[in-house]
């Protein structure tokens, strides 16, 4: 992604996680986006992706110069996508000369703990000062840390847990349909599906008794994380949340701890992950929840948008969105009265949370109005889905009037599709939006795709 001037803002809201930068970093950013200067947006961004470099988040890959700038290119470990920054050149050498050089590809992260073969693990008060990772766990399940979605809080968490606990690695499985969508990603964090996370006998084993397993390393037939030797005993600890499993911890010990202070640390890594997907889980359904229709609410969608629309762009698939309009609501408000109006949105809602993937979102955006974002489908995919809906929904006959009568419900939809024709986020919502206007326009009950004029 190349990154002109009027984007700057776009990367410290969206690219940078900010809460992985250091305290006087992140108020230096937040008043550059409190002023929207463009100089010190400018400025902040190079010092955050720099600082993101020193903490291997990102690693720069590249300076040129370019027509009296600098052009730095940096990339997001693990290769998923690459950010082209320009800057003028004499900023760049005032601020080079004062900078320490970035992190190389080869240097762990930050939150990786050093590895010794022959380490014995020490007494479970003794493993770290409880002052040294607290802020680690408190950021896990913080509030106001909107940037980072819930894998990568887990993310966090379980680094903390290798450190306090003294383990030799710590992963997470996750079913995943159990969280709210976010950025499926992380070293310690694996999203799966049910049947994966039953695959091997000791997790099948721990979720099915529903207790922590201790495993010697010879009776497993499945290896321990790569590069990895020291390890001696697996712990496994199924996570139940929300009434029933969603995930299992796998913790991988050293040698020298006795059973009782083995299971005490598997104990207490599981209740902390449980909690913050308990909290997570919670809090985002209390936020992000409309809580008529039970599909997602607008402040999810703007929150939501820019993250698909990042992928999409990561990924080169096509991201398509539907709008979605309930046809004459206003009349059924008046001739029926707005509860009945609601109920009318409500089934509307429902019908198309039963048809949409799980990978599919939909967002009540105000009124009768329900947005629909189909990750990774293309323009004709996309026309054949609001089809299907806009077909379900007139074939249904449960909405009925004062007198019990069947009143059938109607919708138009507006197509659009990124890139393809929008470029852009706000693009992408404008252009289905006069799609679905075109539709209605043109009769109602039917299925526009926008076309460029």
């Amino acid at each position: 992604m190349r990154i002109y001037d009027q984007d700057f803002r776009y990367l410290l809201v969206h690219l940078v996680p900010q809460h992985r930068l250091p305290a006087d970093l992140r108020r230096d950013v937040s008043e550059a986006l409190r002023t929207g200067e463009p100089g010190a947006l400018r400025r902040e961004s190079i010092r955050a992706l720099e600082a993101l470099c020193d903490a291997s988040y990102f690693r720069r890959t590249g300076v040129a110069a370019d027509n009296g700038n600098v052009v730095l290119e940096y990339r997001k470990s693990g290769g998923r996508y690459n950010v082209s920054v320009a800057v003028p050149r004499d900023e760049w050498e005032v601020w080079s000369e004062a900078a320490p050089p970035p992190a190389t590809e080869a240097t762990p992260p930050a939150d990786t703990p050093p590895r010794r073969e022959d380490a014995v693990a020490p007494a479970l008060t003794d493993a770290v000062e409880p002052g040294e990772i607290l802020p680690d766990i408190i950021r896990s399940f913080a509030i106001a840390d909107r940037a980072a979605p819930v894998l990568e809080r887990l993310d966090i968490l379980l680094a903390t847990l290798e450190r306090w606990l003294s383990f030799e690695a710590a992963r997470l499985d996750v079913i995943d349909d159990a969280l709210l969508p976010g950025d499926a990603t992380g070293t310690r964090v694996r999203v799966v599906s049910e049947s994966e996370l039953r695959s091997t006998e000791s997790v099948r084993h721990a979720i099915e008794t529903g207790a922590r397993r201790l495993v010697p390393k010879a009776n497993l037939d499945t290896p321990g994380p790569e590069g990895m030797a020291s390890w001696s005993v697996l712990g496994v600890a199924p996570i139940f949340a929300q009434g029933r499993v969603v995930g299992a911890l796998r913790c991988y010990l050293r040698p020298g701890p006795d059973r009782d202070t083995m299971e005490r640390r598997i104990e207490t890594a599981a209740s902390l992950v449980r909690n913050v997907i308990e909290f997570n889980y919670h809090f985002e359904n209390l936020t992000s929840i409309d809580s008529l229709t039970g599909v997602y609410n607008r402040q999810f969608f703007d929150r939501q948008m820019p993250v698909e629309i990042e992928r999409a762009m990561r990924s080169g698939a096509s991201l398509s969105m539907l709008v979605l309009d309930i046809d004459d609501f206003k009349r059924v408000n008046d001739e029926l009265g707005h509860k009945k109006g609601d109920e009318a949105l409500v089934a509307v809602a429902e019908i198309v949370r039963r048809n949409l993937r799980k990978v599919d979102l939909a967002f009540r955006y105000g009124g009768e109005e329900i947005v629909i974002l189909l990750p990774g489908t293309p323009e004709f995919e996309a026309v054949h889905t609001a089809e299907r809906l806009r077909r379900v929904i007139h074939q249904y006959r449960g909405f009925r009037d004062h007198r019990g009568g069947t009143r059938e419900i109607t919708v138009s939809v507006g197509v659009a599709v990124y890139p393809d024709t929008a470029k852009t986020a706000d693009e992408l919502f404008v252009q289905a939006d006069e799609a679905m206007y075109r539709a209605k326009q043109r009769g109602k009950n039917q299925v526009v795709l926008y076309s460029n004029p």
